[in-house]
């Protein structure tokens, strides 16, 4: 009796985990689907978007929505990325400092105590660290947003004498310097997102009593950048392994102080995947083929261009693109078997 017993254990247990491997892989499954599903939603009923044929479809054309990418691959290609990151990473160097910046004392303090992750029992505190952070609180309604982090570690003199203990501070955007990665933040939207230049911001900041001087602030705003380069190689991983793209270039005016007239003429090019409503931006000096080619090197699936030469140069005996300058809505009618490999 007792094996019996143990036999119908086994054989539960081998159904429970069958059980539990087939709904693991719906679930899989489910999440796939309804990712799809949403992307066709929000090409369906999203803004400004041409809806789909509805009749006298050849099933042959090619389906647009079947041109994105799925979650499994945003998934590799968002590692890919931070791969890529991790490889360009230059050695850290320490920069030579030119003296932090002192801050009002009139802004409001906010008192973090930091304690060591070590034990410090039978330790005695023989003095602390603190360091100030300006920071910023998004603008509310009656409420101050400039106050100053101001990070107090104890330190702590081991009973036995052999050494101290200070906690570590917390990551920043940049080691050791004054901004908070809210300030920073802040700075970035401002500038980019509601066209503040940056020297009315350096105003504004004056006339709360912090005097941020201009040099100091871009560096701010570039140091920023450099932690958004994740996510931009993301996103053009994500735009360049599309099957279908939208590309053109648009003339910019950038300030050059080499040039005889303080201004060069400088090229934006866009490159728009419709199909999963992503645009990645890549600035170039020129409006040479360089930027495009470098950018699309091994690509393969449909370019859709205007007749600008340097598109025909470059793409138009490509074995592995098709090059139009084709409707959104003709797109659909291009045969498949052009983006399949030779």
């Amino acid at each position: 009796m007792k094996d019996a017993a143990t036999d119908y254990k086994l054989l539960y247990e081998q159904a429970l985990a069958a059980h539990q491997k087939v709904v693991a892989e719906k679930d899989e499954q489910i999440q796939a689907l309804n990712f799809e599903l949403d992307k066709y939603k929000r090409y369906i009923f999203g803004k400004k978007n041409e809806k789909l044929a509805s009749v006298h479809t050849d099933v042959n054309q090619i389906d647009l929505f079947e041109l994105g990418t799925s979650q499994q691959q945003q998934e590799e290609l968002s590692q890919q990325a931070a791969d890529i990151v991790k490889e360009k990473a230059p050695a850290k160097k320490r920069e030579k400092g030119t003296g932090r910046m002192i801050l009002p004392e009139n802004l409001r303090r906010e008192i973090i105590i930091i304690e060591p992750t070590e034990d410090v029992t039978g330790c005695t505190v023989i003095g602390e660290e603190v360091t100030e952070v300006l920071d910023l609180i998004p603008a509310e309604f009656y409420r101050t947003t400039d106050r100053v982090k101001r990070y107090i570690r104890y330190k702590y003199a081991r009973a036995n004498g052999e050494g101290i203990i200070t906690a570590s501070l917390p990551d920043r955007v940049i080691e050791k310097g004054i901004p908070s990665e809210a300030v920073i933040a802040q700075m970035v939207v401002d500038k980019y997102v509601f066209g503040l230049p940056l020297h009315r911001q350096i105003d504004k900041y004056r006339r709360l009593g912090v005097n941020v001087p201009a040099s100091t602030a871009s560096d701010w705003i570039m140091k920023g950048w450099q932690h958004l380069t994740p996510l931009w190689e993301l996103l053009k991983l994500l735009v360049l392994n599309q099957k279908y793209l939208q590309l053109d270039e648009t003339p910019l005016k950038v300030l050059d102080r080499d040039h005889k007239n303080g201004i060069h003429q400088g090229y934006v090019w866009i490159y728009n995947a419709p199909c999963d409503k992503l645009t990645l931006f890549d600035y170039r000096k020129g409006r040479d083929q360089s930027g495009p080619k470098q950018m699309l090197e091994g690509y393969a699936g449909i370019l859709q261009v205007d007749g600008y030469s340097v598109y025909e140069k470059l793409f138009g005996d490509h074995p592995d693109c098709y090059q139009t300058t084709g409707r959104s809505s003709e797109i659909s009618k291009i045969n498949p078997e052009l983006l399949l490999p030779n």
